[in-house]
């Protein structure tokens, strides 16, 4: 199964380790845990990347990688989910869920819906799970098309 990464080209070395999850919380994990974001489809890990970026003076590469087939990937389904599972709000609710899945060290993927198209999903890979194998590609320089940074009133 094929998976997709965009980070800045200075963490490329570590974009699989989750050492990013040390300093900083997401919506699925609070501060502390190491965790790597993942997306079924480079358009989607563009989307996820875009929402947080602010400029694009900052050098990306996308990463596909490939898991194993017999991977074991549990899944949340949005059904089950807070009405606002897609605000910031509900960010403590998510990231205990991502807590429980990352401690319980049971299975080494977590599928989420992502909160930018509800109906596609992005993986989550606990790097710690001793059953997490991965096959990457070599990165590939990655940029945003210039017309999705319009000045602000246009």
């Amino acid at each position: 199964m094929q998976i997709w990464r965009i980070c800045k080209q200075k963490h490329q070395p570590t974009a699989f380790s989750g050492v990013g999850g040390l300093y900083t919380q997401s919506r699925w994990a609070p501060q502390g845990f190491p965790i790597v974001y993942t997306s079924e489809s480079l358009a989607l890990a563009s989307l996820e990347v875009f929402v947080h970026t602010e400029s694009d003076r900052i050098p990306l590469v996308a990463i596909r990688a490939f898991l194993s087939e017999d991977i074991v990937i549990e899944e949340v389904k949005a059904s089950r989910l807070p009405t606002n599972w897609q605000q910031v709000a509900a960010y403590p609710e998510l990231q205990n869920i991502g807590k429980q899945w990352l401690q319980s060290q049971q299975v080494p993927v977590l599928k989420v819906p992502s909160s930018i198209i509800p109906v596609e999903f992005n993986y989550l890979l606990n790097p710690q799970h001793p059953d997490l194998r991965l096959k990457l590609e070599p990165p590939m320089t990655f940029q945003f098309d210039e017309r999705m940074w319009k000045p602000k009133g246009e």
